[in-house]
């Protein structure tokens, strides 16, 4: 048997990011701490990239980002993979996206959904837990974070895609999850594409 909790975006910004910097998972999650520090695996959406310094790049909505300390929460929750395809990863470009990376490796906090170009970014996360392979993909919808072949992003969602990763890596996989983010801000249906 394995215990998976899989919870929601997670933006360590405004009043909980001291929370997060002093690494006070308790405050932060409170009667979910347990289920993440009892899980075999825990994953959330980090719906903004860990940054050093601001570099918003120019849209429409909301820019986040947060500081590389923020990682601190996380780390102490216990919560082993981050879910990076998203629309807020690339808000301060793609130093942004690597740093947000690099700052959750060096916490041995694994990441899925993104990276420095389209292959890195459909890259399928593969955990053995309790002798079963347990596959992770994510993706996101069209917004301004999308990786290409030549640019860092988050995965875009794309059936046909989709069907070619079942495709590859079924033989290796007993469970495979799938996590798409999407929706437009502030508009509660989902675009005929979803």
């Amino acid at each position: 048997m394995v215990d998976i909790i899989i919870g929601g975006d997670v933006c360590p910004i405004r009043r909980n990011m001291p929370y997060f910097v002093k690494g006070d998972s308790k405050a932060l999650f409170n009667d979910l701490l347990i289920e993440f520090t009892q899980s075999d695996l825990s994953i959330i959406n980090l719906e903004c990239p860990l940054i050093r310094e601001k570099s918003p790049i120019l849209k429409s909505g909301p820019v986040l980002g947060a500081n590389n300390e923020c990682i601190n929460g996380i780390k102490n929750a216990q919560i082993k993979v981050v879910n990076l395809a998203n629309n807020h990863i690339l808000d301060h470009g793609a130093n942004g996206l690597l740093n947000t990376i690099s700052v959750c490796r060096n916490a041995n906090i694994a990441v899925v959904g993104a990276g420095e170009n389209l292959t890195e970014a459909g890259y399928i996360l593969i955990r053995k837990i309790n002798g079963v392979n347990i596959g992770v993909l994510s993706f996101a919808e069209h917004e301004f974070s999308i990786a290409t072949n030549n640019s860092s992003g988050a995965n875009p969602l794309s059936l046909i895609e989709y069907v070619r990763s079942i495709r590859r890596d079924r033989d290796k996989l007993d469970y495979f999850i799938v996590l798409v983010h999407g929706g437009k801000e502030y508009y509660p249906y989902p675009s005929p594409q979803l």
